[in-house]
C-alpha cells in the first residue's frame, strides 16, 4: 500500500509541475497540435515515470549510508504504535481513496455502456459522411471513435454538412482516444484537480482543432461562427465523447479570430526540460534506497551524524525530537549492502515486523522503577537466505532496554532477502525501538 501511495504522490508532482509550464507558457498559443501532443505527453509521463526505477549512485566518502526502518513504540501497557499513527493515517487514506477510485471507474463503466445502448438501439447508418447514428432526442451532435451521433430534427436547417465536418475532423484526428486516456488518468488521480483542468482543457483544444480543420475546407468564418452562434445547446451525453460544444463559444470564437502565434513560441515547450530534469533528480534522489548497491566491505560501517525529528505518539500532547545522535562502530567482516534494487521485506511487511516487535518486547522492570525512556538503535543484517544476524545495539538509554531490544529482534523470523542485480544479497537495516512512558498520562480519567 506505501508503493501505491508513493506512486500516486509522485504521479501528483509530475502532473502539477507539467500543467503549470502549460498554463503559464502555452494554453494562450494558436499552436493547438502541440498543446494536445504536450497534455498528452504529460499525462503519459506522470503515469508511467514513476513506475519505472532510475538508479543513481550516491555515496559519501566520509561516511556509509544508514537505511532506517519505521520506528517502533514500546509501552508497559503493550498498546503500541508506529510513531505519526504512521499505519493508521496510512490506512484510513488508502481506503478513501480506492473508494473514489471505485466510483469513478464505475462511472466511467457506466458511460461506455451508455455509449452502447444508445447503439444498440438506434443502429448505426452508412452516410456519405461516414457512420451515423441518427437519435430522438435532443442530444447536442457528438463523436465517438468513428460513429457521429446526432438529433438531425434540432439542427439548423443548412447546418448538417458542416457540423458532420466538424465531427470527422474529431474522428481523423482521433480525439477519442486523448479522451480515454485522459480520462483514465482522472480516474487514478480523482483527488488531484490540476488533472481535471487538464481535461478541461483537452476538450477545449479538441474543438479549436475542429474548427480549425473546418475552416480550412473552404468554410466561411462569418457563416461558420453564426452557424454555431445559432446552434442550439441538447443534452450531453457524457465525459467521453467529442461534442459540437457551444459551451466555449467565445473561446473558439476568439481562438477562430486571434492572429496566429509567432514560430518562435513553438520553443516556449521546451521550457518543459528543466522541469522534467528537476522531477527526475526530486523522484530520484528521494528514492535513493533503489539506487546502484553500496558495498562495504571488511571496513567498519559508521552512521553519519543525523538530526532525526521523530514524532511523539497521538496521544501526547506536543511532538519530541531526539538529535544528533552519534552511532558506535560496527565491524562488519563481510560484503554488506545498504542500499540495494530490492529490498529486503519482513513476511507481513512493515505493519509484520511492528506487531512482532510489540508483542515480544517487555519494557524492563529496571527501567519502569527508574522511569527511563528512550529510543534503541539497533543494527541487524537481512543475510542472503533472510535471516536475521549481528545484531548490535548502535545507541542505549541503559537499565535492561538495550538486552530486551536486541533480544527481540534476533528472535525475528526469517525475511524475504534483499536483491542487487538479480542476486540476493545481505543487507544492513537500523531500527529505533522507543520506549515510551508518557502514555500513562492519559491513563487518568479527565476531570
Amino acid at each position: 500500500m506505501n508503493a501505491l501511495l508513493l506512486y500516486l504522490a509522485e504521479s501528483t508532482l509530475c502532473v502539477l509541475v507539467l500543467y503549470a509550464i502549460y498554463w503559464l507558457f502555452l494554453r494562450r498559443d494558436t499552436f493547438f497540435r502541440l498543446n494536445r501532443f504536450y497534455l498528452l505527453a504529460m499525462v503519459l509521463f506522470s503515469l508511467l515515470f514513476p513506475l519505472f526505477p532510475f538508479h543513481w549512485n550516491i555515496t559519501n566518502s566520509s561516511a556509509s549510508l544508514v537505511v532506517f526502518l519505521e520506528p517502533v513504540m514500546i509501552t508497559p501497557s503493550k498498546v503500541a504504535q508506529t510513531l505519526q499513527g504512521h499505519l493508521q493515517w496510512m490506512e484510513i487514506i488508502a481506503i478513501i481513496y480506492l473508494t473514489g477510485l471505485v466510483i469513478f471507474l464505475l462511472r466511467f463503466g457506466l458511460q461506455l455502456i451508455q455509449l452502447y445502448m444508445i447503439t444498440r438501439r438506434f443502429g448505426i447508418r452508412e452516410r456519405d459522411a461516414g457512420r451515423v447514428v441518427f437519435v430522438d432526442r435532443g442530444i447536442s451532435p457528438f463523436s465517438f471513435f468513428n460513429i457521429i451521433f446526432i438529433h438531425e430534427e434540432t439542427v439548423p436547417k443548412g447546418s448538417l454538412p458542416v457540423i458532420l465536418e466538424h465531427e470527422q475532423v474529431h474522428i481523423r484526428q482521433r480525439h477519442t482516444v486523448d479522451m480515454i486516456l485522459i480520462g483514465l488518468a482522472t480516474i487514478l488521480q480523482w483527488f488531484n484537480p490540476v488533472i481535471w483542468l487538464a481535461a478541461r482543457e483537452m476538450k477545449s483544444i479538441h474543438e479549436y482543432l475542429a474548427d480549425e480543420g473546418v475552416l480550412q475546407n473552404g468554410i466561411s468564418r462569418y457563416i461558420y461562427q453564426q452557424m454555431i452562434l445559432d446552434e442550439t445547446m441538447g443534452i450531453r451525453v457524457n465525459n467521453l465523447t467529442n461534442h459540437f460544444n457551444v459551451s466555449l463559444l467565445k473561446k473558439r470564437i476568439a481562438m477562430m479570430t486571434k492572429s496566429k502565434s509567432k514560430t518562435w513560441a513553438k520553443s516556449k515547450v521546451l521550457l518543459a526540460l528543466p522541469a522534467l530534469l528537476g522531477l527526475l533528480f526530486i523522484l530520484t534522489a528521494s528514492s535513493y534506497r533503489n539506487a546502484e548497491s553500496l558495498k562495504i566491505s571488511g571496513d567498519p560501517v559508521i552512521g553519519q551524524t543525523e538530526t532525526l525529528t521523530m514524532m511523539a505518539p497521538v496521544m501526547q500532547d506536543k511532538p519530541k525530537k531526539e538529535s544528533q545522535v552519534k552511532f558506535v562502530p560496527v565491524k562488519i567482516d563481510k560484503e554488506v549492502f545498504t542500499v540495494v534494487e530490492k529490498q529486503p521485506s519482513y513476511p507481513g511487511g512493515q505493519d509484520g515486523y511492528t506487531k512482532f516487535l510489540i508483542a515480544n518486547i517487555k519494557y524492563p522492570e529496571e527501567a519502569l522503577k527508574k522511569g527511563v525512556t528512550g529510543t534503541v538503535y539497533v543494527s541487524f543484517i537481512v543475510e542472503k537466505n533472510g535471516a536475521v544476524t549481528d545484531v548490535k545495539v548502535l545507541r542505549g538509554i541503559g537499565s535492561g532496554c538495550d538486552e530486551e531490544a536486541a533480544r527481540v529482534v534476533k528472535m525475528m523470523p526469517n525475511w524475504n532477502p534483499g536483491e542487487n542485480k538479480g542476486v540476493p544479497v545481505a543487507v544492513q537495516y537500523n531500527l529505533p525501538i522507543k520506549f515510551n512512558l508518557d502514555c500513562k498520562k492519559t491513563d487518568a480519567p479527565k476531570k
